[in-house]
């Protein structure tokens, strides 16, 4: 019974958190190979002929465009069609090493990733931090009972933490199965938006992984920095304290469903 206790105040204190985003720890292409294939596959066979015809239909329309605005200066108007083709032709090399593009963005996730499940391996409440429970059976009963509350929230919040974590990663899959059409549109003056509003979104699901250990680790230090687990715990302990044990698993739980907020704010989207 004593055993359980402290397993259920690790838990309180982070611990299922921070085992439930291990996954974060694997590359975006390592998570899931079948996934990922599956998406670079769709985009390479499905999407790349479909974005070679908007950039056809893009070409067309802006060399239409220049046609009629330097109709009768023709030194003028072949130094501005050389332009546009030379942009055609950048653009055309874009779309077709999109993974590249996406690749780069990936490792500045995963690396950013890696160095923090660095500091927050050793922000992990162990049951060694609590040296007696200075409680009887009763009394330990007790405990269980206010803890089971907090504990219980806790639980779904790991839970919560392995959602958001395999959504962020299907929405990277999804982003990466289509990603070469809204580049194609980055040739044109009025679509360039639908491009640069993908590439935001893109950063955003991979850097959502990075905020989800940023929420962990900075509740890990609140914990460990203002609510350690005293020593010696006593029931008088755990009910004077059951409003903090209550508190952060809630706490946490909003969060962790917030930081998509804040990979978003990362990118400068509201």
């Amino acid at each position: 019974m004593e055993d359980f206790i402290k397993r259920m105040l690790e838990d309180i204190f982070s611990n299922t958190f921070l085992i439930s985003s291990d996954a974060l720890s694997k590359e975006i292409s390592g998570y899931n190979e079948t996934a990922f294939a599956l998406a670079n596959t769709i985009n390479d066979t499905a999407v790349k002929p479909i974005a070679a015809i908007v950039v056809a239909i893009i070409l067309v329309l802006e060399l239409a465009r220049v046609s009629s605005r330097f109709d009768g200066d023709s030194k003028t108007g072949v130094q501005v069609i050389a332009s546009i083709m030379i942009k055609a032709a950048m653009l055309i090399i874009a779309i077709q090493n999109v993974d590249l593009i996406l690749g780069a963005i990936n490792e500045i996730g995963d690396t950013i990733i890696a160095s923090i499940g660095g500091i927050t391996s050793d922000q992990v409440t162990s049951a060694a931090d609590i040296d007696s429970l200075d409680m009887g059976t009763l009394e330990q009963v007790g405990a269980m009972i206010i803890l089971f509350i907090p504990w219980l929230i806790a639980i779904v919040a790991g839970i919560a933490v392995k959602l958001v974590v395999l959504l962020r990663f299907a929405e990277v899959y999804i982003l990466s199965a289509g990603a070469t059409l809204p580049l194609a549109f980055l040739g044109h003056e009025d679509t360039k938006q639908i491009a640069i509003g993908y590439l935001k979104r893109y950063a955003t699901a991979v850097l959502h992984g990075v905020m989800i250990l940023v929420v962990i680790a900075i509740y890990s230090a609140l914990q460990i920095g203002g609510s350690n687990i005293p020593e010696d715990f006593s029931l008088s302990e755990v009910m004077k304290s059951f409003g903090d044990f209550l508190l952060g698993p809630v706490l946490f739980l909003f969060l962790i469903f917030g930081s998509g907020k804040f990979a978003r704010a990362l990118v400068g989207e509201g």
